[in-house]
Parts: C-alpha cells; structure tokens; sequence
C-alpha cells in the first residue's frame, strides 16, 4: 500500500515580505506550501494540498483518502535510473567551453506574459510548464521580442529581478542590464512579466521533452 501525504497551504504564500525566516534573504521566491514539488508535480492522490487550519477541508482530505486505495508512488527522477538518465543529459548537452550549443534546446522555448501581480514561475505553471531562467538571454533585445509579438516603441535598460518586461499600453520595454539577476520569481507591480517557459517530462521536471 502507498501513502498520502497532507501537505500544509501556505495563504498568502510565504517569503521576504512576510515570514522572519526569509527576510534579509536575496531572494523572491513564494512557498505556497510546505513541499511545493510535491504539490505541484505529484498532487492527488498521493498529495493532498490543504489549509491545515480548516478543519473541514482537512476532513474532507481524509475521507477521500480513506475511500480509495493507493498505490505506492516514486517519481522517475528520484530513482536511481532516473537520476543516471538526468546526469546523462546534462553531461552529454551541456557545454561550458565553448558555448555554441543551446541547452536546453531553444526550440522548448515557450514565450508567455505574466500579468502585473503575477511571476514567470506562476505564469508557466498555470500553463503546465516550468520557468527556465537560461533562456532569458534570449528575450533581453527588442528584435528577440518581435519574433514572439512583442513590440518594443521605446526601451530601457535595469537591473532588476523582475525584467525584462512589458507595457502593453504605452509599447515600452525594460531589459536587463545585469545578466546575474534573471529570475523566475517575483512580479512586477505595473508591467506584464516577460517570461521563458518550457515544458519537461512527467517525473523528470529538469529535461524537456526534447531534450533526450
């Protein structure tokens, strides 16, 4: 027999803004529960996300849980084989010398806006997808945003967490000037988040499903 796991919700998510454990901390980065993997790559039925202080919801996680039977469940990229497939990848694609090979493949590259409000990690979820802070690279000039829509009428440059991003009203773009800070996490409060998504394999999140 497997196993259920009641996964504690965080709300709001936890992070620098509001939880002493984060602060001082550089980063953006939103808990939105106590194992956001399990939450979001696994879920039901091994995964039950719920408000721990909500005695009916949690109630109603254990009833159905009890109702079924479940079966044991290890995802691909925590077994030994899935971990040797992911080693294999990385140490056959990746080149750190020369450069001149894209890896992931820039064909996984799927360009999405993220509302003001909103990160790039919450925009590609929402999509099925993951963040992939490599390809920011390639969304950091007007003439890389043209190819996917995106109309720049005037830029400038920042170095800031939370670009490049977008406009939409007055056509304006900010990039990034410091190659460092490219991330996945944190919103901009008035301008649509530039965002580089990509899908992965089910059970092996770090690999496209071309990257093999």
């Amino acid at each position: 027999m497997g196993c259920a796991f009641l996964n504690p919700k965080f709300t709001p998510p936890k992070s620098s803004k509001n939880t002493d454990f984060f602060k001082g901390k550089p980063t953006l980065r939103e808990l939105t529960s106590q194992h956001p993997y399990a939450e979001v790559y696994i879920g039901q039925p091994h995964v039950w996300t719920v408000n721990i202080d909500n005695a009916s919801e949690v109630e109603r996680a254990v009833r159905s849980i009890l109702g079924q039977k479940i079966e044991p469940y290890l995802p691909y990229e925590f077994t030994c084989e899935g971990m040797l497939q992911r080693l294999n990848a990385f140490i056959e694609n990746q080149d750190f010398c020369h450069g001149q090979v894209m890896w992931p493949p820039l064909s996984a590259l799927q360009v999405k806006l993220a509302a003001p409000g909103k990160s790039c990690k919450q925009v590609c979820q929402e999509e099925q997808l993951i963040c992939e802070p490599s390809f920011f690279q390639h969304l950091n000039k007007d003439k890389d945003l043209i190819k996917f829509g995106v109309e720049c009428q005037s830029v400038e440059s920042a170095g800031d967490t939370v670009v490049p991003a977008y406009n939409e009203a007055t056509r304006h773009c900010v990039f990034q000037s410091d190659l460092l800070l490219f991330s996945c996490a944190g919103a901009h409060a008035s301008l649509k988040r530039v965002c580089p998504c990509r899908d992965y394999m089910k059970g092996q999140v770090a690999l496209c499903k071309g990257c093999l």
